[in-house]
């Protein structure tokens, strides 16, 4: 079993996620648009205070930065790609609750489209099937309690995004994990902002508590079953980090041979692995949030003009020399002999520098990004397009493929905690349909467009005839 030591925090890491969880979290950033889930601004941690700036005109700057969806929209777009998709069939108990299948109200559809999210976002996500919480004395007592329509009596799935699952233990190379150890927000934790005293467990805290967490760990145990432990976190002073495990239930399920949970990752990865798909683009995204936030500020000094006087030394009029003009349909300015007054704009030759690398920014997240059709920007070849739409179909075909076999697993995990059948499939219980990516077909010219060409000399009487030919579907004339 899982043995988590006690340390400056109430649970060890795995080294695997410890690694990983500065670019979860880089990730995260993208996806919440530069926010905390609980509220609290992130957007001061990549747009950096200038040296020297005031403080005032940097808060001014932050305010002034809004980030943009399009890192969000993107991962939606594939995750939606994958969303076409049917099962053949399904267990009787699952049919049963397929519009809440774990325990939340959650379709099953919608389910595997979060869970498609999870993985294009962080690379991988655990999927699991929790036991029913309810047991019985016998199976009639709960077939009645289905025929009644109690939930608790049937399994519930699970989606763990990658963060919250902390630790787990591999017997052997290659090998499934015979414990993992993963926390679960409290439904009703309050969301607000984050206590400034708490240091974060883990690396990470999302501005809640501890106590606002459960932490839950399976476990196997060689010729018995599986044993599920939820345990919360108190305050204990004595402790070095402040907080102890406090175990509130334990729960034994005889006959598992085998935890029911599936590492759904990317490109196929092993247990508690998987590259981040799209961490390039975030790190595009932030570098053109950070540039527009510049270009802004740019924009903001150099848009207005100035006004300049020349040719005035010491007081004029009421006014002493360097002392701002108000001027207004009603005021005049009195100037002496040579002077002048006039407005002078600022060349700012570097805001069309500044804009030019905003357009190559954009161009390039979109290129990243994958989205073949109707991209902004430069034109692109017909060669371009189909090059990106065959690597984008490619990615999700690969995806797909993982997609069907952890479906396939599941359903697995589902009849062997029910105790039925798996059903009879002629293929993989669930198939996904990736439709190939094309550039959208060119317009042909009409017969008078044509016809004007051969006129102005453009294309030959020949080549009219030839085009006539192939739209009619003629073989052309020979003499």
């Amino acid at each position: 079993m899982l043995s988590l030591a006690t340390g400056p925090i109430p649970w060890l890491l795995h080294p695997t996620l410890a690694a990983l969880l500065p670019r979860l979290q880089l990730v995260a950033d993208c996806w919440h648009l530069l926010a905390d889930p609980n509220g609290s601004d992130r957007r001061e941690r990549y747009l950096i205070r200038g040296e020297r700036e005031p403080e005032s005109a940097y808060q001014r700057r932050l305010e002034a930065a809004l980030p943009s969806g399009f890192f969000r929209d993107a991962l939606r777009t594939f995750a939606g790609m994958l969303a076409s998709s049917h099962w053949r069939a399904l267990p009787a108990s699952l049919q049963a609750v397929i519009s809440d299948v774990d325990g939340c109200g959650t379709d099953l559809g919608v389910f595997l489209e979060a869970a498609d999210l999870a993985v294009l976002r962080d690379g991988a996500a655990l999927v699991g099937v929790i036991p029913p919480g309810h047991s019985w004395p016998s199976e009639g007592d709960r077939q009645q309690a289905l025929r009644n329509g109690d939930r608790s009596s049937l399994p519930r799935l699970l989606l763990l995004e990658r963060s919250d699952v902390l630790n787990w233990h591999l017997p052997a190379n290659h090998a499934l994990p015979d414990a993992i150890t993963w926390r679960e927000r409290l439904p009703n934790s309050p969301v607000g902002a984050p206590d400034a005293s708490l240091e974060p467990l883990g690396g990470f805290s999302q501005g809640m508590s501890p106590d606002h967490w459960h932490l839950r760990t399976v476990a196997l145990e060689p010729g018995v079953g599986m044993q599920l432990t939820t345990e919360e976190l108190v305050l204990d002073r004595q402790a070095p980090s402040g907080w102890k495990r406090q175990v509130i239930e334990q729960r034994q399920y005889l006959g598992l041979t085998a935890l029911p949970a599936i590492w759904y990752a990317s490109h196929g990865s092993a247990f508690g692995n998987g590259e981040l798909p799209h961490l390039g683009l975030a790190h595009q995204y932030l570098n053109h949030f950070c540039r527009q936030s510049d270009y802004q500020e740019l924009l903001y000094r150099t848009a207005l003009p100035v006004g300049v006087r020349t040719g005035v030394t010491g007081p004029m009029g009421t006014s002493a020399a360097g002392e701002p003009v108000v001027l207004g349909p009603n005021t005049v300015i009195d100037l002496p002999e040579g002077a002048s007054f006039q407005f002078v704009e600022i060349q700012a030759r570097s805001l069309a520098e500044h804009r030019a690398w905003l357009e190559s920014l954009d161009q390039g997240m979109r290129r990243d990004a994958l989205i073949p059709s109707g991209a902004q920007g430069a034109p692109r070849t017909a060669m371009e397009i189909s090059l990106a739409a065959s690597q984008a179909y490619a990615l999700l075909q690969s995806q797909a493929i993982q997609k069907a076999s952890m479906f396939s697993s599941l359903l697995q995990h589902w009849c062997a905690i029910t105790g039925e059948a798996m059903p009879s499939n002629d293929g993989p219980s669930l198939v996904v349909e990736v439709s190939p990516l094309a550039p959208p077909a060119k317009a042909a010219p009409t017969v008078s467009e044509m016809l004007t060409l051969q006129e102005r000399g453009i294309i030959s009487e020949e080549a009219l005839r030839q085009w006539l030919g192939d739209t009619a579907g003629l073989a052309p004339a020979t003499t």
